[in-house]
């Protein structure tokens, strides 16, 4: 008989089995792992509390905010819960320790932070259960929220359903910003080096400003609620049809930002034009401010000669009225005075060539008449015989005396001057 033979496993089956052990392995491995490593033991503690609040098994235990074990297990004793904590290493834990339940995050999930105390105070041991009076409670997100008045809570929900709401509504603008959080990690980076740089100076700076800043707005509440509500009204107002118009304007604001640049570079020209005149008329301006006080002076002194002026305008009515009826009446005589002066044109023009003789009978004139005597004979009229007066007489002409009958204008003087012989004695 031919020997039978036992087929061996094939080594893609041992691998198979060998792989799905280590995943068994590892999953029970994942499932435990909040309670420390499966073959490792360490320290136990049982602490009481008031109040745990939400604290699960499975939380860490934490010393100096470094995580040394778990908490293994939470009961109630005589109504009160009793935790025991579970250390993954041996961990000496004294009798004035204390224990808080702390926050771990905003979600509500928390942690057991405990100091291990002073030794001097002598070692828990591993019956002794370490009394709430060493511990601290929960603080519980709503127990926070109970210091706030019932309108506050009421708002304060609403704000964050509405948060939630806009995030939700937004989605992908948040998976587009947690997209591009990779790019802007390095700036942020950056951004943090800056601020940091010098120890902080610039940033102590900021918030120093800031501070400050806050600090003018501190009594000004009541406004600053307005505000807010004015701005509400205001984004209301924006969003109207879905913020269509303002998503027009926004569209239209490239092409008018230029023409009011083109307009402004227009109105340059002008604008220098302006400083300019403004600058010639300062000197007038300064001027004016300094003469400013003389015309007030000037205005308040003609307070008094101001309040004279009805008294002589109405004094002065009935001669203006009678010379209004003066110029009435001589407004015929205008045209014959008119017409007179014409006619005096042409002897006058006549008239012309002789003033010189004309002003000398009249300087004559008044000086025979300007001098007179003691008996107020002021003008004598004396015969004055010679022989002229004899020869003048006769037909025949004196040929010592020069006659001209017309002289021309200024030759009647040079005539007298001289005769027919040349010029006479005395002249």
């Amino acid at each position: 008989m031919a020997a039978i033979r036992r087929a061996r496993p094939s080594r893609s089956v041992l691998i198979g089995i060998g792989v799905l052990s280590v995943f068994v392995a590892s999953l029970l491995l994942a499932v435990n792992a909040t309670h420390g490593v499966p073959w490792q033991t360490g320290t136990q503690l049982k602490v009481a509390f008031n109040n745990v609040g939400a604290l699960q098994t499975g939380d860490d235990v934490r010393i100096a905010n470094v995580r040394v074990g778990h908490v293994r297990e939470i009961s109630l004793v005589d109504g009160k819960p009793s935790v025991v904590l579970s250390f993954d290493k041996d961990t000496n834990v004294y009798r004035n320790a204390t224990v808080v339940v702390d926050e771990r995050s905003a979600l509500g999930q928390k942690f057991v932070d405990i100091d291990p105390g002073d030794e001097r105070a002598g070692q828990v041991g591993a019956d002794e259960t370490l009394p709430a009076a060493r511990t601290t409670d929960a603080n519980e997100l709503s127990d926070v929220l109970k210091v706030l008045d019932e309108p506050t809570r009421k708002g304060l929900g609403t704000a964050v359903r509405e948060l939630g709401g806009g995030a939700g509504g937004h989605s992908q603008d948040i998976r587009d910003v947690l997209g591009a959080a990779p790019q802007m990690l390095p700036d942020l980076g950056k951004v943090a080096q800056a601020l940091s740089a010098e120890n902080g100076t610039d940033l102590h700076a900021m918030l120093a400003s800031a501070n400050s800043l806050a600090g003018r707005f501190a009594g000004r509440q009541e406004q600053l609620g307005e505000l807010a509500g004015q701005l509400d009204t205001t984004m209301h107002a924006l969003s109207v049809d879905n913020g269509k118009p303002l998503s027009e304007a926004l569209q239209r604001a490239p092409e008018t930002l230029r023409e009011v640049r083109s307009a402004l570079q227009t109105v340059r020209g002008p604008l220098a034009q302006t400083a300019s005149a403004a600058h010639q008329l300062e000197p007038g301006a300064v001027a004016l401010g300094k003469a400013t006080p003389d015309v007030r002076g000037v205005l308040r002194e003609a307070v008094g000669p101001l309040n004279k002026v009805p008294d002589v305008a109405g004094k002065a009515q009935p001669a203006i009225s009678g010379l209004e009826q003066a110029f009435g009446e001589a407004r015929p005589l205008a045209p014959m005075l008119t017409k007179g002066f014409g006619d005096l044109q042409v002897p006058l023009a006549v008239l012309k060539p002789y003033a010189p003789e004309i002003a000398t009978f009249f300087n004559n004139a008044s000086s025979a008449l300007g001098q007179g005597d003691a008996a107020g004979h002021w003008l004598r009229i004396y015969l004055n015989l010679g022989a002229e007066s004899v020869l003048g007489t006769l037909p025949i002409a004196d040929p010592t005396a020069s006659r001209n009958a017309y002289p021309a204008p200024g030759q009647a003087i040079h005539d007298r001057e001289k005769g027919p012989f040349g010029q006479r004695a005395g002249k």
